[in-house]
């Protein structure tokens, strides 16, 4: 019955609808209406007679839905027409509304915190059912002054972001939840009524005793991990039992004794304790090899200059180097110093952009749609076919003719540039700068048509030119605080060229701002759910983000915890990959932990759970751009293993645990023998025609640590050689003897074809870039670094270098403990890995013929003899191999 006593055939809607004349969908205890316009008197004509507001005034904050885990929102938004009015007449109280957004979580009593399976857009979408957002405007708070005690106007911290919680189990009781979330939203009003000098009446601020407190305190004792865990284990009579009375295994008890973490390090047995990032180098003898440049990232443990530092044996062979620099180039050494530093200070931002004139522009973005067919899916925020309307309209009136030359080119002045024009151009820029990349990195795509080859050259001459546009435009960014959407897209668009295309193989070298990922996070890109355009930029940026550093062996710091990111996941590339990102993120956590002692077991788990989930996520790329982003994923995996591999051998060579040395040995080498095979598989694969810049630059930094790493294994073959062969002068036992030399012609077979499979790596590498339409300088500085140490093997072999045997780089050696058959097996592998590089008669085949018709091309001098004492270095390239090396 309604107010005049007449029968209902629905429920009335609420006196706000009512007066508005508007449909009401009759939500108790707040219509929606009323909720989106932020009118908190909603009253229902509940009662005949008379109306009675449905947010009742009543006090009781403990009442909570029932079920066994506190809801999502608050049953109830129980707020009196007196508190609503006060609200009004105090806006500076507006962030109490706030607060009433908050979704209260239980997680927020937990210490620990789980990642939810986004690996599916209609996962993330599920997901949002739980999320709320701080709203980001309230038109009654809007412009309206917050004033102190004095009078003083002081700014309101007014969240515009969205503050996330996550779902997790707890062992509190609903009760116990609401405790203690009514005691911080007591603390945070008082806390507002002391800084705006203003008191809300009828509020009771009493902080109350925890009723519960007394009936868990005989649990205060218990490990607060043990607590918190999610299967809840109680004391059983007969053991330890989980929830369900099930008695729990001996040695799945107490799982949360963590005792790499919570014992004393003295008492662990160092057997079991993974240490090898403790630099086995003095920091004395660090600081003389100024040879090579200095991690600027200290925890890049990918990285060659991080490996030299562990290693002793790669140490010794760039301080030999080292110091015949400083002994006999002292002068071209100070030579090259001086111009780089010259360069560095007369370098300068050009206020000019200079482009190619609009009909060759317009011809190099139809023929970057032609070559980079796959672009929409792997570069998504590059929108080439935009950028032919732009070059239209804003290059023909800065079309200049070139002085003596019948060519145009057209010219932009900075400060006559606008900020949207200043992006198109810079998208322009970097269209045409990965079109170079992808032409010259394929050598599948022959430019045989004149008109495309002219395009071409003019493409390189202006190679300079673009470059120097990147820089302006970076400068001219930060010069003008622009932070917007489509400031992002050319950030985030620059940042992954500059991962891709890189010329140093030392990439921690150069500090990473991750200025797309600062900007994206400032624009709350990390929390968008809505707009699918910016949904698709975050994940492109987070893709990137995480693999420039796990490259690296880096921790994506920003992106470490699950609180940081709840945007969904809608590019199906990342979806594909996103569990290994996970993972291998987890694994960097676990490596870069500070809190505790490394486990060599655990890494050896976590070593067989990456190749597992390596392998599931590789099964899952079907179609051909999940293949092309699969393969940087599959660079990063083999890139990690090698290295993780080859740490473990330095491991198990300090701990002389020789059995164990020589099972990791054969995964390492197994390993290495299907990374050269992925490699230049890859750089010849039909598919990937003029994709190759995605993954090119990357493979071959692989290569390069691969080539020191099996240095380091010859090194060790050849002192262990050099060894037997010296016990072997000293034997008197003819039976003894015969032994000896077996063994010792098994090691030189070993040390020669790991010396051959290195020069066969240089043939193939020399052949690719051959091929290429210009010079790779990556490519090149690896071959340059490979014929500097075959010279430094010959040096060896003919006695001229001598292995030294100072005290301050002894160390074990595993290679001297291998047994007779394992020889043979070690044998066996290695030269698995020679034949399928090259076939070996092939390849001496081809290196007589190269020798004897004076071919001067990069394979030629690889084996050289020429200036064995110097390891090939002269005053005439001294400037080339130097910078190779510290490259």
């Amino acid at each position: 019955m309604d107010i005049r006593g007449r029968k209902m055939k629905k429920p009335p809607a609420c006196v706000q609808c009512r007066k508005r004349k508007i449909g009401c969908d009759r939500v108790k205890p707040i219509c929606g209406n009323c909720m989106k316009h932020n009118k908190m008197d909603c009253f229902y004509p509940d009662v005949p007679g008379q109306y009675v507001p449905s947010s009742s005034s009543s006090s009781n904050t403990r009442q909570v839905a029932s079920g066994p885990y506190l809801n999502s929102y608050y049953a109830s938004r129980r707020v009196s027409k007196e508190t609503a009015a006060l609200l009004q007449k105090n806006p500076e109280l507006a962030s109490l509304e706030q607060i009433r957004e908050y979704n209260t979580r239980l997680q927020l009593l937990n210490a620990q915190s789980q990642l939810n399976n986004r690996s599916s857009a209609a996962n993330a979408t599920l997901n949002q059912q739980h999320t709320q957002y701080i709203p980001k405007s309230v038109p009654s708070l809007e412009s309206k002054p917050v004033t102190s005690a004095n009078e003083s106007s002081i700014p309101l911290n007014w969240v515009q972001g969205p503050a996330i919680f996550h779902m997790l189990t707890s062992p509190y009781t609903q009760d116990e939840i609401i405790n203690h979330e009514m005691n911080f939203l007591k603390g945070r009003l008082l806390e507002l009524q002391e800084i705006t000098g203003k008191k809300i009446t009828g509020v009771n601020l009493d902080f109350k005793q925890d009723s519960s407190a007394q009936m868990q305190s005989s649990h205060s004792n218990r490990n607060q991990e043990e607590f918190l865990t999610i299967r809840k284990r109680k004391l059983g009579e007969d053991g330890i039992t989980d929830g369900d009375g099930k008695t729990i295994p001996e040695n799945e008890r107490r799982p949360h004794l963590n005792e790499f973490k919570d014992l004393d390090p003295q008492f662990l047995d160092t057997n079991k304790v993974f240490n090898v990032f403790n630099s086995a180098i003095s920091q004395e003898s660090r600081n003389k090899l100024w040879l090579l440049p200095k991690n600027i990232n200290k925890s890049s443990i990918f990285q060659i200059q991080y490996l030299i530092e562990r290693d002793p044996f790669l140490f010794k062979f760039f301080k030999e180097l080292n110091t015949l620099i400083e002994t006999q180039f002292n002068g071209p050494l100070h030579d090259v110093i001086t111009n780089h530093n010259n360069k560095e200070r007369n370098s300068s931002i050009s206020q000019i952009l200079r482009f190619p004139s609009q009909s060759i522009t317009q011809n190099l973005v139809n023929k970057y749609l032609s070559t980079i067919t796959e672009t929409n899916s792997i570069l998504p925020i590059l929108k080439p076919k935009r950028l032919l309307p732009i070059i239209e309209q804003l290059f023909p009136s800065n079309t200049i003719n070139i002085p003596n030359s019948s060519e145009f080119e057209t010219i932009f002045q900075v400060f006559s540039v606008t900020d949207d024009q200043l992006l198109n151009l810079g998208f322009i820029t970097l269209c045409l700068l990965i079109l170079f990349e992808s032409l010259n990195s394929t050598v599948l795509i022959p430019l045989r048509d004149e008109g495309h080859l002219q395009l071409f050259n003019v493409l390189f001459n202006y190679l300079p030119s673009l470059k120097s546009n990147l820089t302006t435009f970076k400068f001219e960014i930060e010069k003008r605080s622009m932070c917007n959407i489509d400031t992002l897209r050319f950030i985030s668009l620059w940042k992954y060229y500059q991962f891709v295309t890189t010329t140093s193989s030392s990439s921690s070298l150069v500090i990473d701002y991750d200025e797309d990922m600062h900007m994206a996070c400032a624009l709350s890109l990390n929390h968008e759910t809505q707009n699918q355009s910016h949904i698709l930029v975050w994940n492109f940026i987070y893709k990137n983000y995480c693999w420039r550093h796990l490259f690296l062996g880096q921790l994506p710091l920003l992106m470490s915890e699950p609180f940081t990111n709840s945007t969904p996941i809608i590019d199906p590339l990342l979806n594909n990959d996103f569990e290994l990102i996970d993972f291998e993120v987890n694994l960097m956590k676990y490596l870069q932990s500070k809190d505790q002692q490394l486990s060599i077991d655990k890494i050896i788990e976590l070593i067989k759970l990456l190749k597992t989930k390596n392998i599931e996520v590789s099964q899952g790329c079907l179609t051909t751009p999940s293949i092309i982003n699969n393969i940087m994923d599959s660079l990063i995996y083999r890139n990690s293993m090698l290295y993780l591999n080859f740490y473990l051998l330095l491991q198990f060579e300090t701990l002389r645990n020789y059995a164990k040395f020589n099972e990791i040995l054969e995964e390492f080498l197994e390993l290495s023998r299907e990374t050269l095979f992925f490699v230049f598989s890859n750089l010849a694969n039909i598919k990937f025609a003029g994709h190759e810049f995605t993954f090119i630059n990357k493979s071959i930094t692989v290569l390069q640590a691969l080539v020191l790493m099996l240095l380091a294994l010859y090194q060790r073959s050849f002192e262990s050689s050099k060894m037997t062969n010296d016990g072997k002068e000293t034997c008197i036992d003819q039976t003894e003897s015969i032994h000896g030399n077996n063994d010792n012609n098994k090691r030189i077979k070993n040390k020669n074809v790991i010396h051959l499979i290195i020069n066969k790596i240089a043939m193939l590498l020399s052949d690719y870039t051959k091929n290429c339409k210009k010079q790779n300088k990556l490519i090149e500085n690896l071959i340059t670094k490979i014929k500097i140490i075959s010279r430094y093997i010959k040096n060896l072999e003919e006695n001229k270098a001598t292995f030294t045997a100072d005290l301050n780089y002894r160390t074990n050696n595993g290679f001297s403990s291998i047994s007779s058959d394992q020889l043979i097996k070690l044998n066996h592998e290695l030269n698995k890995i020679s034949e399928s590089l090259i076939k070996t008669d092939f390849y001496e085949q081809r290196k007589n013929s190269t020798v004897s018709n004076g071919t001067a091309g990069t394979a030629a001098p690889i084996d050289s003899d020429a200036n064995l004492d110097t390891f090939g270095l002269t005053k005439e390239n001294f400037n080339e191999i130097f910078k190779a090396i510290r490259s």
